[in-house]
């Protein structure tokens, strides 16, 4: 037993910062769209971890986007209150050391740091799961907001970690590796967990993202090949998500919620024959087919579930209307970092009550400027042109669809995970030298510093 820990303890001391950036990862899921004090002292961590390492290799055409974003943040924060405000400009610069440290990581390390947070994400689903069955048997069920305390936050976190596992699926070396096993067992609770958060967003990003699996996989395979591939995808996401809304109809529209119980039993076996699932999947055809067409009722069964979900469209599409007025008064530093939802308040058009539009781009160009709505969108025109693996790529379209109708770039822990999961800032990328890393992490931990400071006064 010593012996196994002491390999336990060696395996943690030789990926220290890849489990450093796991653990960030875990303690970010759980504040939402982040605390500010929490992300800072995170922060100054991060950068005394990525200060010990030598040298980095990132792709600059995503770094230096993302810096000058920061810079602009700040900037625009600065000329709507007259000081360096404390908030969500100061909270994201979290994201470029984040990458910076990725920098650092080998493709084993990264391969590794893909695992824990799906691995991670399987615990959340787990949780949430037996938190919705809990209010389901006590009768006050509703759509599952887990640990991020949010569904549709929870339902897109749901998504980039299921297309985070196919990933790390193609990447095993052993088809039937420890790892891939662990994994695989977990792939239901995540399309479960999904399902029971019921955002319609994130059933359309999953949508999205699948497609790009399809297209992919037509440049490598005969359209046969493909057309089969997609319903073996559609069919593992049919019986999960289906399970699921299963689930959240016995809760929610029948007089007996306890039948939740034999459902989580139902889960449980799910779980323990899924690999069987899958090579059933791989020797009968048919059956991926069939499946994909009963996949049509789940999603018919979700609409109907929600059928506010239009009207909620409707009123998307209304404020986005009412940012891009606020992007044409004020186009060089926008209105400033937290002002839109004062000036909707005071304004002729209806009362949004949301911190943030739902659209990434159009929020950030109404508060903070085009200059830094067109350097997120430079960032994210690398990311779908870098040669990455496609269930990476499909975390891209699934996180990018979503946020052009949601607001799940502002959640800390959503974007750490896209960012820890689906880039690879060594491909395509140049040599930073230490004195440089070591430069641009200072300055990240005096800003970190500096805004613990303001909110200590």
């Amino acid at each position: 037993m010593v012996g196994g820990i002491k390999r336990a303890a060696n395996g943690v001391i030789d990926h220290y910062l890849a489990v450093c950036l796991f653990l960030s990862l875990f303690t970010m899921t759980i504040i939402g769209v982040g605390s500010i004090v929490i992300v800072g002292q995170l922060g100054l961590v991060l950068c005394v971890a990525g200060f010990l390492q030598k040298s980095a290799k990132a792709d600059l055409r995503v770094l230096c986007p993302l810096l000058i974003y920061h810079i602009i943040s700040l900037i625009s924060g600065y000329a709507a209150f007259h000081r360096l405000v404390p908030g969500y400009p100061a909270t994201q610069s979290v994201f470029s050391v984040i990458y910076l440290l990725m920098a650092c990581l080998s493709q084993q390390d990264l391969l590794l740091l893909r695992r824990l947070c799906v691995a991670w994400a399987g615990v959340i689903a787990a949780i949430g799961i037996g938190q919705f069955a809990f209010y389901a048997v006590a009768q006050n069920a509703k759509r599952l907001g887990g640990i991020l305390g949010n569904p549709n936050a929870l339902g897109i976190f749901m998504v980039i970690s299921w297309f985070a596992l196919l990933s790390c699926g193609s990447q095993e070396e052993e088809t039937e590796g420890p790892w891939l096993s662990l994994l695989l067992r977990m792939e239901p609770l995540l399309l479960i967990a999904a399902a029971l958060a019921l955002s319609l967003g994130s059933f359309l990003s999953m949508a999205a993202g699948i497609f790009i699996l399809f297209v992919s996989k037509m440049r490598s395979a005969s359209f046969t090949e493909a057309l089969l591939y997609l319903c073996r995808i559609l069919a593992r996401a049919s019986l999960g998500v289906g399970t699921g809304i299963l689930l959240y109809l016995t809760a929610t529209r029948t007089s007996a919620p306890w039948l939740c119980v034999p459902m989580l039993l139902y889960t449980t076996a799910l779980m323990l024959c899924w690999k069987r699932f899958l090579r059933f999947l791989l020797a009968y055809n048919w059956v991926s087919v069939t499946i994909t067409l009963a996949g049509l009722l789940v999603a018919a069964a979700a609409i109907a579930v929600r059928p506010s979900s239009i009207a909620t469209f409707a009123e998307r599409l209304a404020m986005m209307r009412n940012g891009l007025g606020y992007i044409a008064a004020n186009p060089i530093l926008g209105v400033g970092p937290y002002k839109w939802r004062e000036l909707n308040l005071a304004d002729a058009d209806k009362f949004f009550n949301t911190s943030h539009i739902h659209n990434m781009f159009i929020h950030v160009g109404a508060e903070l400027g085009l200059a830094a709505m067109v350097m997120l969108a430079l960032v994210t025109v690398r990311c779908f042109r870098k040669k990455t693996a496609s269930g990476q790529l499909a975390q891209c379209t699934a996180f990018l669809f979503h946020n052009l109708i949601d607001t799940s770039f502002f959640y800390t822990g959503i974007t750490s995970l896209m960012l820890m999961t689906a880039s690879e800032p060594a491909k395509g990328g140049k040599e930073i030298p230490q004195v440089v890393l070591r430069l641009l992490l200072c300055a990240f931990a005096l800003m970190f510093a500096y805004n613990l400071y303001l909110l200590s006064n």
